[in-house]
């Protein structure tokens, strides 16, 4: 196919294919934008197609295919916009549960006796190992275990008191 008979044929084609366009998204833009992409593909196609054939039942069905492959799009973008705002509401939550678990976690430390709340510190929040702790305080490592393992018990049990909706 010459060029001049494709810009013949466009020129017949495009109103058709923008009418499509229309119908479908409701947007002149987008009607627009239709057009163009499909008489660009058959631009591409102008070699294989015969010079005589009649290139409009192609072109509207090229066109329908174009108006679904993008409303496909639309749907997969849209789902992704709601998955990434479910996440974003997911990590906004986690994080604000997470913050309030550690508030009542600071909470209940400070209701332990100043040497377990020591211990506890020590322990969880300089991430000390049982014989650093040992040597920093001068008890015994198998004293500072037990007086973990009281303390962590203790923290267990007013956490435990306070999440009870009593």
């Amino acid at each position: 196919m010459t060029r001049q008979a494709f810009e013949h044929i466009a020129h017949e084609l495009r109103p058709r294919l923008k009418d499509i366009g229309r119908r479908f998204f409701g947007d002149e833009d987008k009607a627009e934008d239709l057009a163009q992409e499909t008489l660009m593909r058959l631009w591409l196609l102008r070699d294989r197609i015969a010079p005589q054939a009649d290139i409009g039942p192609l072109a509207v069905r090229m066109a329908k295919n174009l108006c679904v492959s993008e409303w496909r799009k639309q749907q997969v973008r849209q789902g992704q916009a709601v998955q990434v705002e479910f996440v974003a509401h997911c990590d906004i939550q986690r994080d604000v549960e997470l913050k309030e678990d550690i508030d009542r976690l600071r909470q209940a430390v400070n209701q332990l006796k100043p040497a377990e709340q020591r211990l506890f510190r020590m322990r969880y929040e300089a991430e000390m190992d049982i014989g650093q702790i040992a040597a920093a305080t001068g008890v015994g490592e198998r004293s500072v275990s037990a007086m973990l393992s009281t303390a962590k018990r203790k923290l267990q049990e007013i956490l435990t008191r306070k999440g009870d909706p009593q």
